[in-house]
């Protein structure tokens, strides 16, 4: 006989699981004792607070592990959730666990001890994250763990993969019962594309003068990656976006801008929201769309067009495609990508020059770097850096800020490698810092933190000008801007004996960041920039 609490650690060990990002509450007592008796069964790295735990867990499944968080009952659900939403939008399988409030009031060392175990009780506990997870159960009896456990792996690595969440009431994790064996084997699917799915669109790119890819996440699989720069080299169509979400493309096919309303063909690839309608007006090319889910239902209002909707994985359809080479387009693209890349570099020298450090140029100093792994929150540009497979992780699809501190001490901890997390100001605070050093030092990670500071709320001050461009609140400057002086914010480093500096000087900023990045273990960079992108 075992404890529920014992059974669910040793599935989730089974299923290949070492590490849960955790962030403790009266919930987890009897999972703590197990561990004690069993040092074997998954380690706990606690975190303590939720958001930078669930990223963290995020950040550990990018560096190839499985990322599983466990918080605190209704509280630590709330603090997750916009963490959790992100790993829905970006397709993560991230396996969150709660606890619940006990369900009796007396009988037994479970039962209800505190005044919260009353108010923190819901009528539908899963109903607050139910629209951004796969699924989610509440186990009652422990002959239900392995099953739901399996259940959960399944439909969490299924694709579009994403987030499930698993509710584990304190009076299950005491009860004993029998384990069941050994785990049951595990399947997950994948969409393909049908044979008469494949012909039209060969005919339609075949037929196509001036095709162009647009893609967002298809490089958040090696194989995807893989397939579809192999199809971009052969037939020689630009791949718009080579760096989106990740790093979709790496070649002379990557195009920075592509004027749509001039192109026949638009391949949309892992993208939700390939282009602004309201700055482009109608696209009237033909659209394919290739997506593990191409309508993203659970988007409510989506008027973009689409010809030929293909539900496939990226290397499904690119590796069964057999199109003609374009040999002239080719050498077009090859010739505008070139051109680009000269412009850029020209670029850099001129902000080399100014007095306040551009965005632009941080960016190219981060970029440049070798055997780098980057996590960027906003305001680092991947277009003026060189990034393979790998080595660029942008900002989710929900854009829930705070996320990336703690996936970068994820990931460090999951490889063991350098990270850069790339912030904002703003983005910088939300990521829970003092949480972050926690995590970083108590596990020996090793993350340098770039922050991006602009002294204001940009993206709110650029909303204000694009509805209002001649309005009122530009004039009256609502929003703090390079008027006041700075705070020190990554100062606080230091508290937690790590390495600070802070630049304002073009002249020194090169050597600060490479100064920064050849820090061990966890340091900061604040640099303040001009207001822009």
């Amino acid at each position: 006989m075992e404890s529920g609490a014992r059974i669910f650690l040793s599935t989730l060990k089974e299923l290949g699981v070492d590490k849960i990002f955790i962030v403790s509450g009266t919930d987890y007592a009897a999972f703590i004792e197990e561990k004690v008796r069993d040092p074997s069964l998954p380690d706990f790295i606690v975190v303590p607070h939720e958001i930078t735990a669930a990223s963290a867990a995020i950040g550990y499944y990018l560096a190839g592990k499985i990322g599983v968080t466990a918080v605190h009952t209704i509280p630590g659900t709330l603090n997750a959730s916009g963490i959790i939403v992100d790993a829905f939008s970006s397709r993560i399988p991230l396996i969150v666990i709660a606890g619940r409030s006990p369900y009796t009031e007396k009988g037994s060392n479970a039962s209800r001890n505190l005044r919260i175990h009353w108010t923190q009780e819901a009528r539908d506990q899963g109903e607050v994250i139910r629209q951004w997870v796969k699924w989610d159960f509440e186990i009652r009896r422990v002959d239900q763990i392995e099953d739901s456990i399996v259940r959960a792996f399944q439909i969490a690595f299924s694709e579009p993969r994403g987030p499930v969440y698993i509710m584990v009431p304190r009076e299950v994790s005491v009860e004993y019962g029998e384990r069941k064996g050994k785990v049951k084997r595990i399947s997950t699917y994948e969409p393909g594309p049908t044979t008469e799915s494949l012909k039209k669109a060969e005919k339609m790119i075949n037929e196509s003068q001036n095709p162009v890819i647009i893609t967002w996440r298809s490089g958040r699989r090696k194989e995807w990656f893989e397939s579809l720069k192999r199809f971009a080299d052969k037939v020689g169509i630009p791949v718009v976006n080579y760096v989106g979400e990740v790093v979709n493309y790496e070649g002379e096919m990557s195009v920075d801008h592509f004027d749509l309303r001039k192109s026949d063909l638009i391949i949309v690839v892992e993208n939700e929201v390939p282009w602004i309608p309201k700055r482009l007006g109608e696209i009237d090319s033909p659209v394919i769309k290739v997506d593990v889910e191409p309508l993203y239902t659970y988007i409510p209002y989506y008027g973009f067009p689409c010809d030929l909707c293909i539900q496939s994985t990226v290397s499904e359809f690119f590796d069964r495609l057999e199109v003609k080479e374009k040999p002239e387009l080719k050498e077009r693209v090859r010739e505008l990508h070139a051109e680009q890349e000269r412009k850029k570099e020209e670029e850099i020298e001129r902000l080399k020059k100014n007095k306040k450090i551009h965005p632009r140029l941080l960016s190219y100093y981060i970029g440049r770097l070798k055997e780098k792994v980057v996590f960027n929150e906003y305001p680092l540009n991947p277009r003026y850096g060189k990034y393979y497979y790998g080595e660029y992780f942008g900002d989710p699809g929900f854009g829930h800020l705070g996320w990336a501190l703690g996936a970068s001490f994820g990931y460090s901890l999951g490889t063991g490698k350098k990270v850069i997390a790339a912030v904002g100001d703003g983005a910088f605070i939300f990521g829970v810092p003092e949480a972050f050093y926690y995590a970083v030092k108590t596990y020996n990670a090793d993350v340098t933190v770039v922050i991006f500071d602009n002294q204001g709320w940009l993206a709110s001050a650029e909303a204000v000008e694009e509805v209002y461009p001649e309005g009122l609140a530009k004039a009256k400057k609502l929003f703090p801007g390079a008027d006041f002086t700075h705070y020190d914010i990554g100062a606080t480093v230091k508290a937690f004996n790590g390495y600070y500096r802070l630049v304002e000087s073009v002249d020194e900023l090169e050597d600060a960041v490479t100064e920064s990045v050849n820090q061990k273990g966890l340091a900061v960079l604040q640099v303040i920039v001009d207001r822009g992108r």
